[in-house]
């Protein structure tokens, strides 16, 4: 029998690991709003689920003092399961830097593209940069905003960044044809 089989009374390795990978969305969150990422960190908090887990397993408060023979069991159970957490957390971080990228690029071509259109006509517009899509507000010339939304992948497809423009121009032109005060609002 596996030392998961002996200690953790019929859960399957897999099983384990999923237990410790569950600090995993709060690190994810992190790196989405700080662009940290500490692997270490991580995996330290992940062995200390499997570590309550075991404690839950067999009876132990999380906080109850522990024997020897415990503390070695905990210790047998570190060893075996930080190479395996270390790995997929690392790929986990592996694919979040990988994902900033592909969204860093979209939205420098997003703000090349759009803000040269838009300057053409001769509207200000700010451009940023989300996730899937750009949020666009544009400045019109009466002191209106017009905030849209364009999808990084539709916004490459033909006709869909033309179409956002005439869609702005005839915006502008309602607006200054109802005059000063006018507002446009979702009920």
């Amino acid at each position: 029998m596996s030392i998961q089989g002996k200690l953790f009374k019929d859960l399957t390795e897999e099983e384990i690991v999923a237990v410790g990978m569950e600090v995993v969305p709060e690190f994810r969150e992190r790196f989405r709003n700080t662009g940290e990422f500490d692997v270490g960190r991580c995996v330290q908090m992940a062995l200390s689920h499997i570590e309550r887990l075991y404690k839950s397993k067999h009876g132990i408060y999380w906080n109850a003092q522990i024997g020897r023979r415990e503390r070695e069991e905990i210790h047998r159970i570190v060893l075996q399961y930080q190479p395996v957490l270390y790995e997929r957390i690392g790929e986990v971080r592996q694919r979040l830097l990988q994902s900033r990228k592909v969204t860093e690029i979209n939205a420098a071509t997003a703000k090349a593209l759009i803000t040269g259109r838009f300057r053409e006509i001769g509207l200000k517009v700010q451009v940023t940069g989300q996730m899937y899509r750009a949020r666009v507000e544009v400045t019109t010339p009466s002191s209106y905003r017009v905030r849209f939304y364009l999808s990084y992948k539709k916004m490459l497809q033909e006709g869909v960044l033309d179409n956002a423009v005439a869609a702005v121009q005839d915006v502008v032109k309602a607006m200054d044809a109802l005059g000063y005060g006018a507002i446009v609002e979702r009920c």
